[in-house]
């Protein structure tokens, strides 16, 4: 760690800070440290360092990052949510250049996390924070030169692709991919028949899961927008419900529609987006080293339940028991 350390610390020179304190967090996507400065105001430095891979590319390039930083400042300027503000250095830049490494400096949100989400009350706290960030993004100009990766069928394909190869390798069970293809193909198809327009498509977080949230008391605040593009609203709400207990879920969309409101026929689509998400990932969970230990009992959960309703024209939005129990 002791390089990516002095590349923090001379990414640090560059902000007008007096730093108290610099504390190693994590390495995921970034490496992640947590700057105190003297008057105990925390941030979060974060040191873009591609582990070399194709999506990883894309994540770590600087017009992308820029344009992550951009809205940032646009939901702390338009909104009242708690979000990691983005810091400029002393030449006025949200992206500092160190050792060929992109750096960006965010303000630390205070709070705490919890590994699921366990009350109604939550639920509907996580509503709002999404409903506001989405009437936020609908009213909001893209401005020039923004540009973020859009979270569209061709995604879902590649998912799709990977999970045959595994299949056919015999490294997951063919009936229950066989299902799953099935289930894609027709979410691609709903994808691609819905007309994009201001209210329905712009700027998702693209990751609003317990990991990412904090809590301060009745209040719930997002971090880590690393993963934000382009997409549906209902994309970004059908990945926050694959970790909301189904009779939990009705609140959270009731005060949801208080801030942006739902579409026509929303609960048949956000059935297709919930699964729609539950692709997607499938991109980075199949890539993870130890995907073999958990991810086919995943699957298999997935598509016994949720996709088998799905498939039988049978909601279950509301009801049923959830893949994870």
């Amino acid at each position: 760690m002791d390089a990516h350390l002095n590349t923090a610390m001379e990414a640090l020179e560059q902000y007008s800070i007096g730093c108290k304190s610099v504390d190693f967090i994590a390495q995921s996507g970034n490496t992640i440290y947590k700057v105190t400065d003297l008057d105990n105001n925390s941030y979060s430095l974060r040191l873009h360092i591609s582990k070399g891979d194709a999506l990883e590319q894309i994540w770590s390039k600087r017009e992308v990052l820029q344009s992550e930083m951009v809205w940032l400042e646009a939901l702390t300027l338009d909104t009242d949510v708690t979000l990691p503000s983005p810091c400029k250095n002393i030449r006025g830049e949200f992206i500092t250049d160190v050792n060929h490494t992109h750096c960006t400096l965010l303000r630390w949100v205070e709070g705490e996390q919890k590994p699921f989400i366990p009350t109604i009350e939550d639920a509907g706290a996580i509503g709002e924070l999404i409903g506001k960030l989405h009437k936020q993004a609908s009213n909001w100009s893209i401005p020039a030169a923004f540009e973020r990766p859009a979270f569209d069928g061709s995604r879902i394909k590649q998912a799709l692709n990977m999970l045959k190869e595994r299949a056919n390798a015999g490294l997951l069970d063919a009936g229950d991919t066989e299902l799953l293809l099935h289930a894609g193909e027709r979410v691609i198809h709903m994808m691609d028949s819905m007309e994009r327009t201001a209210s329905n498509w712009g700027m998702i977080h693209a990751d609003l899961i317990p990991s990412n949230l904090v809590f301060d008391g009745e209040e719930v605040r997002p971090i880590d927008f690393g993963a934000c593009g382009f997409g549906y609203y209902l994309l970004d709400l059908g990945w926050t419900f694959s970790y909301i207990h189904p009779s939990f879920r009705e609140q959270l969309l009731q005060s949801y529609s208080k801030h942006h409101p739902l579409p026509d026929n929303y609960i048949k689509r956000l059935e297709g987006f919930f699964l729609a998400a539950q692709l997607e990932t499938m991109n980075f969970w199949l890539g993870l080293p130890d995907w073999q230990e958990w991810l086919p009992g995943h699957i298999g959960k997935l598509a016994s339940r949720e996709i088998k309703s799905y498939l039988n024209n049978e909601s279950f939005l509301f009801s049923g028991v959830p893949y994870w129990e």
